[in-house]
């Protein structure tokens, strides 16, 4: 009688005097349990360790963003009495009165650099900041009555669009450009 290995519920014990090669072991339903437990978190254990040493061992490349060709912009519309005030030429450089609105409908078909899509009070914020870095930036009707979009430009050339891209980078706001049409 050489059995190594059995499953019962109630374990047994089996001592012969006369066979010192007999023996009998007995496992029951818990100890297979935590066996396959055991083993289960072994491979858990293992392929989360290979999981990390892959990631760790991976290069990690910046996607490349694919340059936007720039078309000049049809000229914006002249206003229609052009009046020029000269300085003295000794007077120190003033800041302008008034400046351009907050809230414009973008011109058609020109390039502009969206910067997001958000509610009114959030927009003139957004606005504020990117024209204190120096960007002609406005807020434009949105997708909804609650929504406007926060945009830099019309731009003009393509050193121009790529100058205002550089700086909306640099200060970590996501962006993409986008060509308005006449609607």
């Amino acid at each position: 009688m050489q059995r190594i290995f059995t499953v019962d519920e109630i374990p047994s014990v089996s001592v012969e005097a006369d066979s010192a090669e007999d023996f009998e072991l007995v496992v029951g339903r818990r100890q297979v349990a935590a066996i396959t437990f055991l083993g289960l978190v072994i491979v858990v254990v293992c392929s989360g360790g290979a999981y990390l040493a892959g990631k760790a061992m991976s290069a990690r490349e910046e996607p490349i963003q694919p340059m936007i060709q720039v078309e000049p912009a049809a000229p914006l519309p002249a206003p229609s009495v052009a009046a020029t005030i000269a300085p003295p030429a000794d007077a120190p450089a003033l800041k302008p009165a008034v400046e351009a609105p907050l809230f414009a409908s973008p011109v058609p078909k020109a390039i502009y650099i969206q910067v997001g899509a958000v509610e009114k009070g959030v927009g003139i914020i957004l606005v504020e900041g990117l024209r204190k870095h120096a960007l002609d930036s406005f807020a434009a009707p949105g997708p909804s009555e609650k929504t406007f979009r926060v945009l830099i430009g019309p731009f003009a050339d393509a050193e121009t669009y790529q100058k205002a891209r550089n700086i909306v980078d640099q200060i970590g706001l996501s962006n993409f450009a986008r060509r308005y049409q006449q609607q």
